[in-house]
């Protein structure tokens, strides 16, 4: 969920007005996706004494699954943005989804609304991810490391549960250099791949193997410890996965590493582009 467009529409009010307002419904809108429209303009109306936006609001489906709730607003219109998988939310839930968009409410209101948000997307992430589509990445040989062979290595000598290989997940570099993040890992639909990222800012001579093969280690971790969520958290790195990182043989190397050069790697490539 987008917290920067909650944020805002918190702070700004709109002009008083019918929060009911205009359908913009492309004639081609699954009927599920009307139907949950339907539902939503109607809590919009029921809770009509609460809302803070004024003007039209067009509402739209989509697959973003990096923001599956957002609102967005422009002189005197705007366009709540929903996830497919809304469309199988209780109204209950909808309910939490207008109040937290459209309300004024204080933040503990909101971090509670937005908890169960959250709750629900947790539990229904097989929904988004059947949705999402494959990444585009460069190849694993980079001018100066093969991404494939690290993998091999890394997995022969630290992830027996990936040996074989259908079990693993593909590899590449990443298409842009990022200042920040390293690596990332990409969960893909059944029956495909799920895919390993890594900054192509590390394809540098500079760059010590054993701070590539961490960040591979690293990613590939999380192959093994999907993200879950518990107690209204999002859980990242588990204790299992924390204990399995901290056990490889270059850990505190890697670490320091990046704390003492990868900074200036950065700034190099900064002044270069």
């Amino acid at each position: 969920m987008s917290l920067s467009e909650r944020e805002t529409a918190l702070s700004v009010k709109s002009a008083p007005g019918n929060a009911q307002a205009t359908a913009l419904s492309p004639p081609g809108k699954r009927t599920e996706e009307r139907r949950t429209e339907e539902k939503v303009r109607a809590l919009l109306w029921r809770y009509n004494s609460e809302i803070i936006f004024g003007g039209s609001l067009e509402i739209k489906f989509t697959r973003n699954s990096s923001s599956l709730v957002s609102l967005s607003q422009h002189q005197g219109s705007g366009t709540l943005r929903l996830h497919e998988l809304f469309c199988k939310a209780p109204t209950e839930l909808l309910k939490d989804v207008i109040r937290l968009c459209f309300s004024n409410i204080d933040r503990a209101h909101a971090r509670m609304l937005r908890s169960r948000i959250h709750d629900y997307i947790g539990a229904n992430r097989h929904l988004a991810v059947a949705t999402m589509s494959a990444p585009v990445y460069r190849r694993p040989q980079g001018s100066i490391y093969d991404l494939e062979e690290i993998l091999k290595q890394v997995v022969r000598e630290h992830v027996p549960e990936r040996r074989l290989k259908n079990s693993r997940p593909a590899i590449g570099w990443s298409r842009q250099v990022t200042s920040k993040l390293m690596g990332k890992w990409i969960e893909t639909p059944p029956m495909e791949k799920n895919v390993i990222l890594i900054n192509k800012l590390l394809d540098d001579a500079r760059v010590p193997s054993y701070y590539l093969e961490f960040n591979v280690y690293h990613e590939i971790l999380h192959d093994l410890f999907s993200i879950s969520r518990a107690r209204g958290r999002w859980i990242q790195h588990s204790v299992e996965f924390q204990k399995r990182e901290k056990s490889f043989p270059h850990y505190a190397r890697a670490l320091e590493w990046e704390a003492t050069e990868l900074q200036k790697l950065v700034a190099f490539e900064h002044a270069a582009s």
